[in-house]
C-alpha cells in the first residue's frame, strides 16, 4: 500500500483524499496493536517527519536568499520605485520559494507549525527588512507619533488643548500605552520600538486574525490560504507606529470574540475593555466597530442586543467628554462627509499630482483590491452554489464600504475601508480557491491559487514598497531635527521645506511649524522668486523668539514626487539662502541643512 493511495482524516474533520504527504492523523485501521500495522504505522511517521524538514527548511533558505540579497545595498540609491530597486533576483527567487513552501504546504496538509514558520517568514522578510536595512524609522508620521509619546514622558500627562497635534492629545491611549512600554524598556524615547512596530503588529494581526479565522470555521487549510491572501493583499501600510495599527489589531480581536455567538461574562468584559481602548485611542476604528457589532446582532450572527448600544455609548461618551476640547469646536469637520459617498471617495481617487512611475504604483495597489475582490466574490459564489454560504464573512467584508457614506477621513476613506474589508476578502478568496465541499487540495485547486497568488504579489510588492524612496530617512536627516529640537528656544518659528522628514520627536510643542509647500500658491510662488527675502520677511515677526529653516533630502523627494512645488524649488530656495549674507547655516550635513537669520539670532 502507497503513501499517495490514503485517505486521512484531519484534526478539522475534512477528508483529505491523495495528498502526497503521509496524514497527519494515522488512520484507525492502522493503529491496532500488532507487529504489521505497528510497523506501517512507524514507517508513515517517518516519512511524514522527512517531508516535514524538508517543506521546513524552504522559509529558511529563502531567508538566507533575501538576506543576502540585500547586502551592501543602499537605501539612499533608491529610485521611482522605492524598495523594489534594491530587490536582485535573489529577493525574488526567496518570495518565490516561500510562496511554494507555503502553498504545497496546504496541499500536502501540513501541520500548522509548519505553515506558520513559511508565513512568519514572509512577514519577517517583508516587515522587517527595512527596519534592519535603513537603521532609522521610516515614515513621517511615525516620528510625530513619538513626539506624543515623548510628551507624556516628560511631563507626565496629555494637554487636550494644545495647539499642534490636539487630536492625539484628545484620544491618547495608544499614545500612552506607548509611553508606558518605552519607560518599562528603560528607552529614552520610543524610537526603537517605533522601528519594530510593523513587524510586530503584523506578527499581532497573525495571531488575532488566525483566532478570528478558527471562529468562522473548522477547515485549517481555509484558515491558512485566509492568512495568506490576507499578507499578499493588504498593502495598505496602516502598520506603523500609530493609533491605527493598534486599534485594528484590537478590532479583529473583537470580531473574533463575537463570530464564536456566546457572550458570557468574561467575553462581555473583553468586549467592554476592546471598545474602552479603542475609543480613547481612535476615531474611525470605533465608527466601524459600532457598524460591524450592529449589523452582526441584527443579523444574528451574534447574540446580545445591547452590544451595539455598549459600542455606541463608550465611544460618544469619550468624544464628548474626555476629548470634548476637540469634538465640539471640529463638529462640523467631523460630520462633513456624512451621506457624500461619491466626494468622500472621489479624494481618495485625486492623482493629479502623481506622476512617473508613482503612477504604476498606484496601480499596482488598485490591481490588488480589483483581483482580491473578483476571486472573493468568485468564493461567495461557489460557497452559494454549495449551500454553505459564508454570511458572516460576507458581512463584514461589504460593510466597511458604508465609511465612505459617513465621513471622508481626510480624503483616506476609501484605504481604510478596504483595511477593515481585507481580512474577510482574503477568507472569501480562499474559499474560492479551495474545493467547494471542503475536501482535500486537489492539483486544480492547487494550480488555481498559484496564479491568484502570481497575480497579487507583485501589485502588493509595488503599492507597499514603491514608496519608500519618501519613507525612508538617513540619519544624517535625523540628526539635524535632533539638532534644532535640543538647540532652538521655546516659541521658536520652524520653516520646513515639506513635513516629509524626521519631524516633531523631540519637544515637538516649542515650536510653530510652517511647511512651505502646503502654503497655497500666491505664497509660495514669492517666496521661488525671491527665497531669501520671502523668508526674512517671515522671521522679522516678533511673535517668534527665533527662526530656523530645514531643507532636507528627504524633503526635496517628497515635493518632487508629489509634484507639491514645481520640482527643483527646494534646491533653489537652499542655494539662495547659502548665497544670501541674510541667513547663515548652523548646522549641516550630506543631507540636511539648517539656516536661521543672520541678525537678531540666539
Amino acid at each position: 500500500m502507497s503513501v499517495d493511495s490514503l485517505t486521512s482524516v484531519t484534526e478539522t474533520g475534512e477528508t483529505d483524499v491523495g495528498s502526497g504527504l503521509p496524514p497527519t492523523t494515522v488512520p484507525s485501521s492502522l493503529a491496532d496493536s500488532g507487529p504489521r500495522r505497528s510497523g506501517v504505522t512507524h514507517r508513515l511517521r517517518r516519512v511524514l517527519v522527512r517531508w516535514e524538514l524538508r517543506l521546513a527548511l524552504v522559509p529558511v533558505v529563502a531567508a538566507v536568499l533575501w538576506s543576502v540579497s540585500l547586502i551592501n545595498k543602499d537605501p539612499r540609491t533608491m529610485a521611482d520605485l522605492g524598495l523594489l530597486d534594491l530587490l536582485s533576483v535573489g529577493s525574488v527567487v526567496a518570495l518565490v520559494l516561500i510562496a511554494v513552501g507555503m502553498l504545497l504546504s496546504l496541499h500536502w496538509n501540513a501541520p500548522e507549525w509548519l505553515l506558520g514558520l513559511h508565513l512568519v517568514t514572509y512577514i519577517a522578510l517583508i516587515h522587517g527588512t527595512p527596519a534592519v536595512l535603513y537603521g532609522t524609522l521610516r515614515y513621517s508620521w511615525s516620528y510625530k507619533h513619538v513626539g506624543i509619546v515623548d510628551y507624556i514622558l516628560r511631563h507626565g500627562q496629555v494637554d487636550p488643548t494644545i495647539a499642534v497635534g490636539s487630536i492625539y492629545h484628545n484620544w491618547p491611549g495608544f499614545f500612552a500605552g506607548s509611553a508606558l512600554l518605552t519607560s518599562a524598556a528603560g528607552q529614552s524615547n520610543a524610537l526603537q520600538i517605533a522601528t519594530w512596530a510593523p513587524l510586530g503588529f503584523n506578527l499581532m494581526n497573525l495571531i488575532l486574525l488566525r483566532y478570528l479565522f478558527r471562529g468562522l470555521t473548522n477547515n485549517k487549510r481555509l484558515i491558512w490560504l485566509g492568512l495568506w491572501m490576507f499578507f499578499i493583499i493588504n498593502w495598505v501600510g496602516q502598520d506603523y507606529f500609530s493609533p491605527q495599527a493598534m486599534a485594528y489589531v484590537l478590532y479583529l480581536g473583537c470580531i473574533g470574540l463575537l463570530v464564536r455567538r456566546s457572550v458570557t461574562g468574561p467575553v462581555l468584559a473583553a468586549f467592554v475593555a476592546v471598545v474602552a481602548v479603542v475609543a480613547a485611542s481612535h476615531q474611525i476604528t470605533p465608527m466601524m466597530l459600532v457598524l460591524a457589532v450592529s449589523a452582526m446582532v441584527v443579523l444574528r450572527r451574534t447574540p446580545g442586543w445591547y452590544l451595539p448600544v455598549l459600542a455606541a455609548a463608550v465611544t460618544v461618551a469619550w468624544a464628548f467628554t474626555a476629548a470634548r476640547s476637540y469634538t465640539v469646536p471640529n463638529v462640523y469637520d467631523l460630520v462633513a462627509g456624512l451621506g457624500q459617498p461619491v466626494a468622500n471617495a472621489s479624494a481618495s481617487f485625486d492623482q493629479a499630482t502623481i506622476t512617473g512611475s508613482q503612477v504604476l504604483v498606484v496601480w499596482g495597489g488598485r490591481s490588488v483590491v480589483l483581483i482580491a475582490t473578483l476571486v472573493a466574490l468568485w468564493g461567495v459564489w461557489r460557497s452559494w452554489r454549495g449551500r454553505g454560504l459564508r454570511v458572516t464573512a460576507i458581512l463584514l467584508m461589504v460593510l466597511p464600504g458604508a465609511l465612505v457614506v459617513v465621513t471622508g477621513f481626510g480624503g483616506e476613506v476609501l484605504f481604510r475601508a478596504f483595511l477593515f474589508a481585507a481580512p474577510f476578502l482574503a477568507f472569501l478568496a480562499a474559499a474560492g480557491c479551495l474545493p467547494r465541499d471542503g475536501r482535500g487540495y486537489p492539483i486544480r485547486h492547487l494550480v488555481a491559487t498559484v496564479v491568484v497568488t502570481a497575480l497579487l504579489l507583485p501589485g502588493f510588492l509595488l503599492a507597499y514598497y514603491g514608496k519608500e524612496r519618501q519613507n525612508y530617512f538617513t540619519p544624517a536627516e535625523v540628526q539635524a531635527a535632533t539638532w534644532i529640537d535640543d538647540n532652538a528656544p521655546l516659541g521658536s518659528l520652524l520653516v520646513e521645506g515639506s513635513r516629509n522628514y524626521p519631524a516633531q520627536f523631540l519637544n515637538y510643542e516649542r515650536f510653530t511649524y510652517v511647511p512651505i509647500d502646503q502654503e497655497d500658491e500666491d505664497s509660495w510662488k514669492p517666496l521661488l522668486a525671491d527665497p531669501a527675502g520671502g523668508l526674512r520677511e517671515w522671521a522679522d515677526n516678533p511673535r517668534y523668539a527665533a527662526t530656523y529653516v530645514l531643507i532636507t533630502r528627504s524633503q526635496k523627494n517628497a515635493v518632487d514626487s508629489a509634484r507639491s512645488l514645481p520640482p527643483g524649488s527646494l534646491d533653489v530656495i537652499e542655494n539662495a539662502l547659502r548665497r544670501s549674507p541674510d541667513f547663515r547655516v548652523v548646522f549641516d550635513n550630506p543631507d540636511a541643512t539648517v539656516f536661521t537669520p543672520s541678525v537678531g539670532t540666539p
